[in-house]
């Protein structure tokens, strides 16, 4: 009778008590008229940051992408972040990218608003196929 009582007081106390506020997703859009989504967590820390772009490459085209940018950032605040890097993709066609990247943000009257930015080198077997490059584009999000 005990554990029945405990495990009932114990269920009615899970429901009594207010959830922990969960994360919240902000949504916009770049520049460009592309994708961009924000995640903040429980801490209100910015906790990934997905960024779809394109750019223009020198020999031909362009290079078309989404970046998603994950935690620990370069810098992070509740109402500011910052990160760079580099990483490498597989293309279709057997190239390879490697993509330096950055983005920065501040959160603004409730908008997120930053600039990102992306330098693309393409391969294939090692040789050298193009460049490509998005000097900056601004980009904000809302809450959603």
């Amino acid at each position: 009778m005990r554990t029945t009582l405990a495990v009932a007081c114990l269920c009615s106390l899970m429901l009594a008590v207010p959830g922990v506020a969960g994360a919240t997703t902000w949504r916009g859009k770049t520049r460009q008229d592309r994708a961009v989504m924000v995640r903040t967590g429980a801490d209100d820390l910015v906790k990934r940051v997905r960024i779809s772009w394109g750019a223009r490459c020198q020999k031909k085209g362009r290079y078309t992408s989404t970046t998603l940018f994950v935690r620990p950032f370069d810098a992070a605040s509740t109402t500011a972040f910052e990160d760079a890097g580099t990483y490498h993709a597989r293309v279709p066609g057997g190239y390879r990218a490697r993509h330096t990247v950055s983005v920065s943000a501040v959160l603004d009257g409730g908008v997120w608003r930053g600039s990102f930015r992306v330098r693309t080198r393409v391969t294939r077997n090692g040789r050298f196929i193009d460049s490509c490059r998005l000097k900056r584009v601004r980009w904000s999000a809302r809450e959603a």
